[in-house]
């Protein structure tokens, strides 16, 4: 299968609860298609090893970061890890590379699909591009059991998971898209499949 034909540049956003391959879906689109790019988010960490600003992240001091808030440089932004480190999506990144036609795919939180959702009802470029998709797993006994085989983390930090997933897991119908977590291959080629579609919708081409 290969990539749509250049016409109409998407945002796709994937969302939803811990343990649902969000992360591992964005990587297999971009790594077989390249007509479509990862988005290139914004932290306060230091670049790790081989990291590349600009590249990997846009890595920015917790001053700088303060003075892109005020700027209201960013569609969404959150504090992560007890609030060590900030994570953004700048709006230039998006903004400039739907404007030259590129797609882009992301996965953030529920709560940062929320930001984007808002912004689009006052932004006609990104209200014409957004495509969110909701990751639903099958249960929440499924996500534990990923995360206990996953072994990164102890009883407390996956019983706050699942805490967090329960509070997620309504939300799917604030979505474009919802699908039941599957296989790898099975989630992919839906993804792959509303990407596709979404590019032709009518609606979209004429906005």
């Amino acid at each position: 299968m290969s990539s749509p034909d250049k016409n109409l540049a998407l945002l796709i956003i994937l969302a939803g609860p811990t343990g649902t391959g969000k992360s591992t879906l964005c990587d297999g689109i971009t790594g077989k298609h390249a007509g479509i790019q990862r988005v290139i988010t914004s932290t306060t960490r230091a670049p790790r090893e081989g990291e590349v600003n600009g590249e990997h992240y846009y890595f920015f001091s917790q001053e700088e970061f303060d003075q892109k808030i005020e700027e209201g440089a960013f569609y969404e932004y959150a504090e992560v890890h007890q609030a060590q480190h900030r994570y953004g999506t700048l709006k230039s990144e998006i903004q400039g590379k739907l404007a030259a036609d590129q797609d882009l795919i992301m996965n953030i939180d529920v709560q940062g699909v929320a930001s984007f959702q808002r912004a689009a009802e006052n932004d006609p470029l990104l209200k014409q591009r957004l495509v969110t998709v909701f990751l639903m797993p099958p249960s929440l006994e499924e996500i534990e059991r990923r995360l206990v085989e996953r072994g990164k983390e102890d009883r407390s930090a996956i019983d706050q998971r699942l805490a967090t997933a329960s509070k997620e897991m309504p939300l799917w119908n604030t979505y474009d898209f919802c699908l039941v977590s599957g296989t790898r291959e099975e989630d992919f080629s839906k993804v792959e499949s509303i990407w596709m579609a979404e590019k032709l919708r009518v609606a979209r081409l004429d906005g």
